[in-house]
């Protein structure tokens, strides 16, 4: 039987199936399943749980014999067992669990995302037809703002529509990375706190550490000194140059994306149709006022001798380079660099 994850608690309240499924790329959501089955697990008396991590040395007599002897300790036992790769290895021991599934013991199985064409496979429809099958989907951008909302009801926290916008932006679609920012601002806040985005843009300013996203925010304003301070501070606590230079690429391909949709779109559209968040555009629209068809592919081959550096080839010192970048960025084109000689 297949559900969807927002219908796997009303399953488990039903009964307590032999086997459940669960497979997907969201680690957070995945985990939490795996806690609601597990949770479910104890409160039908299993107490005892075996944890399984099959790589591709697992033994599976381990698992087979385990589920077909009776435990010495309860009636019931849970088996938690996680695949990060499927193999032939594994869906042969499968195809064999399969066949000697019991009352006696209830099965988890975590996998990665599995296409269609695995889910017709005769060793995962033998353990779906006795089972659930939870297949669990990344949230898409247009969702996310709303999930967001509701995950922090859960916390007792009211996000305005602007300030799950922003911890969305923050978070890049990594929701375990949403989920802590959302239980730092319940910390700082407290419970019931109604949460804006000033409140977000705060909780934020007063980390000690400073964020990538923040030097990204620098650079699209336009803000020389506090880009070049927010550069130092980073490089100061070992960010690595890699990382750096995927910020600098992905706002300098982001810009190039719209100045050419910008000829036959305005620059809102542009910006949607790059999926920019609409609290965003307003920092992308400060950078296109500074940049044109001359200053961004000298920005981008820029870059590329930055990369050669990285890579230990001839090209600038990563450090004076990313700095010659922040002061191009915002408007400011260095005399001479290495491009120029």
């Amino acid at each position: 039987m297949k559900v969807r994850v927002d219908q796997l608690a009303q399953q488990l309240n039903k009964n307590l199936a032999p086997i459940y499924i669960l497979s997907g790329d969201e680690v957070l959501l995945c985990q939490e399943a795996a806690d609601q089955i597990r949770k479910a697990a104890q409160n039908h008396q299993i107490d005892e749980r075996l944890r399984f991590v099959a790589d591709a040395q697992f033994d599976w007599e381990e698992v087979i014999n385990e589920n077909q002897s009776l435990s010495l300790f309860s009636n019931r036992r849970l088996f938690d067992i996680q695949i990060d790769k499927m193999g032939e290895k594994h869906s042969k021991a499968l195809t064999q669990l399969g066949q000697s599934l019991s009352e006696d013991n209830v099965i988890l199985l975590t996998l990665p995302k599995i296409d269609a064409r695995t889910q017709k496979a005769k060793w995962f429809t033998q353990l779906e037809s006795k089972g659930v099958f939870v297949q669990i989907w990344p949230i898409d951008a247009t969702r996310l703002p709303a999930w967001v909302q509701q995950r922090a009801q859960t916390l007792e926290l009211t996000l305005t529509r602007g300030a799950a916008g922003i911890v969305c932006e923050r978070g890049e679609g990594n929701l375990l990375a949403i989920s802590q920012e959302l239980e730092k601002l319940a910390l700082s806040h407290g419970r019931g706190a109604k949460i804006d985005t000033e409140k977000v843009v705060e909780s934020v300013a007063d980390s000690s550490r400073y964020s990538i996203f923040d030097l990204s925010d620098r650079l699209l304003l336009g803000k020389t000194k506090d880009a070049m301070h927010c550069l130092n501070q980073l490089m100061g606590e070992g960010i690595e140059s890699s990382i750096i230079l995927w910020l600098f690429n992905r706002e300098i391909q982001t810009l190039t994306n719209l100045l050419r949709a910008m000829q036959s779109a305005s620059l809102r559209q542009a910006c949607q149709a790059e999926k920019i968040w609409d609290k965003r555009v307003p920092f992308y629209e400060s950078a296109m006022s500074r940049h044109n068809a001359i200053t961004l592919p000298y920005m981008q081959n820029y870059l590329a001798l930055i990369d050669k550096s990285i890579k230990g080839l001839d090209g600038p010192d990563s450090a004076t380079g990313f700095r010659n970048l922040v002061m191009m960025f915002c408007g400011y084109k260095p005399t001479v660099t290495e491009l120029d000689i």
